[in-house]
């Protein structure tokens, strides 16, 4: 080999060796770019002057599938009071002996009514105490599947009535029974979205506007098609909100696909 030759081969490759360095060096920058756009672009709740709560529910390693279940169908045999009345898959009887509350506070109910909804209520210790309506002087509990509340589900709850003496005298009850995880063959779990990622897809949605307070954010499962015989339900964050101008809202996100659309 001549001496062109080899010079003209050295600067073959020595062209070669630049424009792969060009190309790492550009992709390097891009990247980098990237990544400063992504951080801009980060959501701070607190510049946009959306309060949040102290904590958000933890969801690393949270993993959870769709549920199906039927409305169960309660026999007033089940009981001998005469005065059980059931309707529309909803059980309403009298309790045998007023309960004193000794107050309409969440603490002091779930004690004082922990030994009723331990016996009295159809599987009652699957329910956890979810609201008190002071108005209409009911207390309202949540039916749950592995420790997560079924949401705003008038078919898997039981409400507690309460007097003005604050004495519990009567309830009401529906439940889903036969709960199963998957649809069809689709029975994998999937790791639940971040809390924090429900907010942000509320924020871009125009659901949260500056001076709104997130007031709860809970995770459980929502009904695709509410209050019918047989149910789907998906795993949802429910986020409660006080709006600037005084209003409340309650929105449920997908949890596993919050590019759904949202729920109100």
């Amino acid at each position: 080999m001549d001496w062109k030759q080899a010079s003209s081969l050295f600067i073959f490759v020595f062209l070669i060796i630049n424009i792969c360095l060009g190309v790492l060096y550009y992709q390097k920058v891009e990247r980098s770019n990237q990544i400063d756009i992504a951080n801009e672009k980060v959501l701070s709740f607190e510049k946009e002057n959306i309060k949040l709560p102290k904590e958000l529910p933890p969801s690393e390693g949270v993993k959870l599938n769709y549920l199906s279940g039927r409305s169960k169908k309660f026999e007033a045999t089940n009981t001998t009071r005469s005065n059980t009345v059931v309707k529309d898959k909803v059980i309403k009887d009298r309790i045998a002996t007023n309960l004193p509350l000794s107050a309409i506070e969440p603490d002091a109910i779930m004690e004082d009514l922990n030994i009723f909804m331990a016996t009295v209520p159809y599987r009652g210790t699957e329910y956890i105490l979810s609201g008190i309506d002071r108005i209409n002087k009911r207390i309202l509990y949540e039916q749950t599947f592995n420790k997560y509340p079924i949401l705003s589900n008038d078919t898997a709850k039981v409400v507690v009535n309460y007097n003005d003496n604050q004495e519990a005298y009567s309830y009401e009850q529906s439940y889903i029974e036969n709960l199963q995880e998957g649809i069809g063959n689709n029975n994998k779990k999937k790791q639940v979205v971040e809390p924090r990622r429900a907010l942000e897809v509320l924020y871009y949605q125009n659901e949260l506007k500056a001076g709104d307070e997130i007031t709860a954010v809970r995770l459980g499962y929502y009904s695709v098609v509410p209050n019918i015989e047989g149910q789907v339900l998906k795993p949802t964050w429910q986020v409660a909100v006080l709006h600037k101008n005084g209003k409340r809202e309650t929105f449920y996100v997908d949890a596993l696909n919050p590019q759904e659309p949202i729920l109100k």
